[in-house]
């Protein structure tokens, strides 16, 4: 192969991460953080919600903090949350209560780096 083909096929892949006709494998990692309470009929749809997008997403990682551990606790007073779930992506509040998972993964990509879908 020759260097002009070598730049040839570069930029063709270059056009195609851009028109997100390829994915590109993340860099960076996203932390997902669903705090919890105990008895919350709402945090377990919150927690399958981000565990899917775990599963999906290389460099995506959940953690959940209920707010009946000093962790959880800790984490509540330090973003001021009053309501769970709340979900927390990269130590910023992005959802109280279940979000929309269609706006959910929305934000996830876009921390991640890739194109919208």
């Amino acid at each position: 192969m020759d260097e002009l083909e070598i730049i040839r096929r570069k930029k063709m892949l270059e056009l195609m991460k851009r028109a997100g006709m390829i994915e590109v494998k993340p860099k960076r990692k996203v932390i997902i953080e669903v705090i919890t309470a105990p008895g919350c009929p709402y945090c377990p749809i919150a927690i399958q919600m981000a565990r899917e997008l775990e599963k999906k997403y290389e460099g995506v990682v959940v953690r959940e903090l209920s707010v009946a551990t000093p962790e959880g606790q800790r984490k509540a007073m330090e973003y001021n949350i009053l309501g769970t779930p709340t979900i927390l992506i990269d130590n910023k509040i992005e959802f109280i209560g279940v979000p929309n998972f269609v706006e959910f993964e929305r934000r996830v990509r876009k921390r991640l780096g890739l194109a919208p879908q």
